[in-house]
C-alpha cells in the first residue's frame, strides 16, 4: 500500500471521527477513505469515476440532485458511485462543478452518514469519496448498494397494506434523528426504502446538518415537510397520520 501524505489540493473540512482520513493522490484526484486504499484499487476508482456523466439527469433515490451509476467493484461489492451536481439552472451552466466555498460536498455526506449510522438510522454505508479540483472542485461519494428495494412512493400504490408497517419503521428511524438532531432537508417518500422483509432504509443525506433548535421544533418541521411531500406525491394522508402520531407522542 502506498498512500501519499501530501494534501489534497481541495482542503478537506474538520472531520467528525476519531479515525483520521486517508489519502490517495493520482494526479488532481484524491481518493480519500478511512482504511486508506491499495494502490491499484485507488487508481481503478479514479478511472471510475473519469467515466461518469458529468452533466446527466438525475436517476434514483440515492441521487439527490446529483447523478448515480452501480458498479462492481471486488474489493467494495456493489456500490453506488454518487456525483455531485447542481440542481435548476446552475446544472446547465456549471454540471457537477463547485466553488470551494463550505464544506466538501461529498465529505459532509460521508461524516453524516457515519454519524446517523452510529445512533441506529438504517442508511447506506459510505465507503470512500473523491475531489478533483482546488478553487473549483468536482466530487464523488461512492457508498454501498441496498439491494431489493422499494420506495415508499412504489410500495403505496403497490401495497397499501404493507405501508401501515412501514411508516411504522420509518418513525421509529425518525425518532432517533430528531434525538440525535439531525435535519435530513429533503426527506421525502422517495427518500425512504422498504426492503423485502419490512426494514426501512433513509437515504440521500447530502445537506443534512445538525438542527439548533430544540427536538420538539425538529419533529414538528418533519412533520409539516413530510406533509408537503405526501400532498406532491399524491399519496395517502394515511402515511402523514401515522408519521404524526409516532413523533407527537415523543416527549423531549
Amino acid at each position: 500500500m502506498s498512500l501519499s501524505s501530501a494534501s489534497c489540493a481541495l482542503e478537506l473540512g474538520v472531520e467528525n471521527s476519531s479515525r483520521p482520513f486517508e489519502r490517495a493522490i493520482r494526479g488532481p484526484y484524491c481518493v480519500v477513505s478511512r482504511d486508506g486504499l491499495p494502490d491499484e484499487l485507488a487508481t481503478r476508482i479514479v478511472h471510475l469515476v473519469r467515466s461518469s456523466p458529468e452533466v446527466a439527469q438525475p436517476r434514483g433515490v440515492l441521487a439527490g440532485r446529483g447523478t448515480t451509476t452501480v458498479h462492481e467493484i471486488p474489493e467494495l461489492g456493489r456500490v453506488f458511485v454518487k456525483r455531485y451536481a447542481h440542481g435548476g439552472l446552475l446544472r446547465a451552466l456549471t454540471g457537477g462543478r463547485f466553488l470551494a466555498i463550505g464544506p466538501v460536498r461529498s465529505q459532509a455526506e460521508f461524516e453524516m452518514l457515519e454519524l446517523v449510522r452510529g445512533m441506529g438510522v438504517n442508511a447506506p454505508k459510505p465507503h470512500l469519496f473523491v475531489t478533483c479540483g482546488s478553487m473549483v472542485y468536482s466530487t464523488w461519494l461512492l457508498m454501498e448498494e441496498i439491494t431489493g428495494t422499494s420506495s415508499l412512493v412504489e410500495l403505496s400504490k403497490r401495497d397499501p397494506d404493507a405501508v401501515i408497517d412501514a411508516m411504522k419503521a420509518l418513525s421509529e428511524q425518525l425518532m432517533l434523528l430528531v434525538k440525535g438532531r439531525v435535519l435530513h432537508v429533503d426527506l421525502h417518500p422517495g427518500n425512504v426504502l422498504v426492503d423485502q422483509s419490512g426494514k426501512v432504509f433513509i437515504v440521500d443525506f447530502d445537506k443534512a446538518h445538525i438542527f439548533k433548535g430544540s427536538s420538539a421544533k425538529l419533529r414538528d418541521l418533519y412533520l409539516r415537510r413530510w406533509r408537503r411531500a405526501v400532498i406532491k406525491h399524491g399519496l395517502s394522508p394515511l402515511l402523514t397520520e401515522l408519521m404524526s402520531l409516532t413523533l407527537r407522542s415523543y416527549d423531549e
